[in-house]
């Protein structure tokens, strides 16, 4: 329980109480405001990308996640003002908030065996699958409290965890190949703000080029 109780995350929540008003309320009250507050976070974090390749051995691999993170951000404002409501995207942030805050304390909390020791020491077995569990779990009791129409299915909900670990597991591989613990110092808890968008970027990256195709 110590583990779980700590300075950490002290920083985690004040975080939080912060951003999730920065992302979430912009979707709500403007697109013209969600245009602008979402294009000066792409501008943080290619900056941050940008201060990693100092130690890193080659600069190829982060200008090429750079272009990733450009996309990434175009692409999730051109389903902002297109056909897909604001419903459907708060709702794809929040299951990727779920998954990752849950990933989080079932580590801390349960612990156990290590995910990937060589390229984040901090993830865990009990981790993963505490994700996964309480993010299928809350997703449906938020869909049905708040009447979303466009209820999204057990398996969407698996797509976008799976896209939401592989954009996290990602950026765990930039930092180790920079050597860096964390991207930056903006977010106190998560240090910078790729920390804390790694499984946005992915997530819509991907969402972004399906919403193309369809």
């Amino acid at each position: 329980m110590y583990n779980l109780f700590n300075k950490e995350l002290s920083y985690r929540i004040f975080s939080v109480i912060i951003f999730i008003p920065l992302v979430i309320l912009p979707l709500i009250f403007s697109n013209y405001i969600s245009i602008l507050v979402y294009l000066l976070f792409a501008s943080i974090i290619l900056n941050e990308i940008s201060n990693m390749k100092a130690t890193a051995g080659s600069v190829y691999i982060l200008n090429l996640y750079s272009i990733i993170t450009s996309l990434s951000f175009f692409l999730f404002l051109f389903l902002l003002i297109t056909n897909f409501s604001q419903a459907f995207l708060i709702s794809v942030i929040f299951i990727i908030w779920l998954f990752d805050t849950f990933s989080y304390l079932g580590g801390k909390l349960i612990g156990g065996i290590k995910l990937m020791p060589k390229i984040s020491s901090g993830k865990t077995i009990s981790g993963l699958i505490s994700g996964i569990l309480f993010t299928l779990f809350l997703s449906e009791i938020f869909f049905n409290l708040f009447l979303i129409n466009m209820k999204l299915s057990i398996f969407y909900v698996l797509f976008i965890i799976i896209l939401s670990f592989t954009g996290d597991t990602l950026v765990s591989l930039l930092k180790r190949y920079a050597a860096i613990k964390d991207s930056g110092k903006i977010m106190p808890g998560h240090g910078g703000l790729l920390d804390r968008f790694d499984s946005f970027i992915m997530v819509f990256f991907v969402l972004g080029i399906l919403g193309l195709i369809i």
